[in-house]
């Protein structure tokens, strides 16, 4: 459920804001969750890069592949998926930064520590 919500805020901001705002969904996540914060904001924040990657290439597969191809050229030759692949990859890692600082956060605030739970308790993640 967590991860669905920071996919989806960070789905909102992406289209509202512009992608450099999508960070705020992976700070949120890992506020929410407290431990693990960075992997929750990961998966969410390049789940949803990936669903717009995916968007784009069902609305304009043409003009998306190109530009792909084009970026790939001008990078050095690269294919183009890989192109696609290390797009999804930096929204992953931006949402894994977002979450990793919201995860702090929440410790300063006196949230959930990630020392004081017990090594037997699961995080709920999903």
């Amino acid at each position: 459920m967590k991860i669905v919500v920071t996919i989806l805020l960070a789905l909102l901001l992406h289209v509202l804001l512009g992608w450099a705002w999508t960070i705020l969904a992976g700070m949120a996540g890992g506020l929410w969750i407290g431990r693990h914060g960075w992997l929750v904001g990961g998966i969410g924040v390049g789940l949803s890069w990936l669903g717009l990657v995916l968007y784009n290439f069902v609305v304009a597969p043409g003009p998306v592949g190109r530009m792909a191809e084009t970026l790939g050229g001008i990078l050095g030759n690269l294919p183009g998926s890989l192109i696609v692949a290390l797009t999804v990859l930096i929204g992953g890692l931006l949402g894994a930064v977002g979450g990793a600082v919201g995860t702090q956060i929440s410790l300063l605030m006196g949230g959930r520590s990630s020392l004081a739970e017990s090594p037997n308790s699961q995080s709920p993640i999903l």
